[in-house]
């Protein structure tokens, strides 16, 4: 089984439009409990009732939840379907954490960019300059960034075939040295730079640079460079299974059956995929990225050029929904996690945005049956923030 991201079909997705497709019902799908609510004096232009319709056909397609955030300047709207736990009926909250998974990789990027505009290391630095005998062959910091260093994906060795054996693993803990020789017992896809090839791996040995030369824990790191500065007080990199208080129940789906994999422990996710938080903080973190809050102009433009496989520096590329056929960008990143899905894109400065979660999932994100109905309401979302 690969869990490799689904980069470019997303990117494609983006470009090209809303695909016409239908959805059939679940027969198992949690009962559509639609709310709706605005953070703003006004939610300015933004289309609300289509933002709303997003998170409703994804709950009524069997996502147990559904969240979204648009964002406009200074306007903002959030909107929530679903409920919080299939066992009962309380309702979901756009304020609700969710396992946002490799949105994550965006915020260590950040970290090491940080690292980069304070004269630590630069993109073409060696990872053996830093952290000696790690990996076997030479590998920069910008090709673990941006996937083309070769490393093997870890991810591919641990998650079993089927839905009750990921939940039997979900309390199995391991350490950033154990998920890196994991790696490197498997065989390199490719040599350093060749091309591009999706690995958790690479998020892992970044995690390590980081806590190397920050001389603290990643987390420390993102809690102090990133979540706090921008008041991201939603926003953890949990050590520990438990989902914090009042979030979300995540399930994986298999053969119409949910189970429920809230709690799992986040070693397996490393700096790749292991952060907690919000939609509305999502979009806080992305606006303060792509706004210079937390880097220079350059560094951020460093950020978004990306390479043919539509990645960047820890940031996927696609097209606006405004303006077809002009060729304007949105950046931002997307998370295949265990029970939680997440999607979040921005215009380059972070004026407009989208972030979009929910709460099922198949063990292989290909396989996903909600996986093209989030993308045409990733597309919808974005559209609602077009000028009137």
């Amino acid at each position: 089984m690969n869990l490799r991201s689904a980069v470019l079909p997303l990117a494609l997705a983006v470009v090209v439009g809303v695909a016409a497709c239908s959805t059939e019902q679940s027969t198992d799908a949690a009962p559509s409990t639609s709310t709706s609510t605005s953070t703003s004096s006004s939610p300015g232009t933004i289309r609300t009732a289509d933002g709303q319709a997003v998170v409703d056909q994804l709950v009524a397609a069997g996502a147990p939840a559904a969240v979204i955030e648009l964002r406009d300047g200074d306007a903002e709207w959030q909107g929530s379907a679903g409920v919080v736990d299939r066992s009962d009926d309380a309702r979901a909250s756009a304020d609700d954490p969710v396992r946002i998974a490799s949105i994550t990789k965006s915020m260590v990027a950040a970290v090491v960019l940080q690292l980069v505009d304070e004269r630590r290391l630069t993109l073409e630095t060696d990872v053996d300059e830093i952290l000696p005998g790690l990996l076997p062959k030479a590998v920069t910091i910008r090709q673990l960034l941006n996937h083309t260093s070769g490393l093997p994906n870890y991810l591919d060795s641990l998650v079993p075939p089927d839905a009750q054996g990921l939940v039997d693993a979900a309390d199995n803990t391991y350490t950033d040295a154990q998920l890196i020789d994991i790696a490197l017992a498997e065989p390199w896809p490719l040599e350093p730079g060749a091309e591009f090839s999706y690995s958790n791996t690479n998020y892992v040995v970044l995690g390590e640079i980081v806590a190397a030369l920050d001389d603290r824990s990643l987390a420390d790191s993102l809690r102090t460079r990133v979540f706090e500065p921008l008041g991201m007080n939603s926003t953890t990199y949990p050590t520990a299974a438990d989902m914090p208080g009042g979030g979300l129940h995540g399930y994986i789906v298999e053969g119409g059956t949910y189970s429920d994999i809230t709690d799992f422990d986040p070693s397996i996710w490393s700096a790749s995929a292991a952060v907690v938080s919000t939609v509305g903080d999502v979009n806080t973190f992305f606006r303060g990225l792509f706004d210079e809050t937390m880097l220079p102009r350059e560094l951020v433009t460093e950020m978004q050029q990306v390479t043919p496989s539509g990645y960047g520096l820890g940031l996927l590329v696609g097209g606006d929904a405004c303006n077809p056929g002009a060729a304007e960008l949105v950046f931002g990143q997307r998370g295949n996690g265990f029970g939680y899905r997440t999607l979040s894109f921005s215009t380059p400065d972070g004026g407009r945005q989208v972030t979009l979660g929910w709460t099922a999932s198949a063990i292989d994100p290909a396989s996903d049956p909600l996986e093209q109905t989030a993308l045409n309401g990733l597309i919808t979302g974005l559209a609602a923030t077009c000028p009137a």
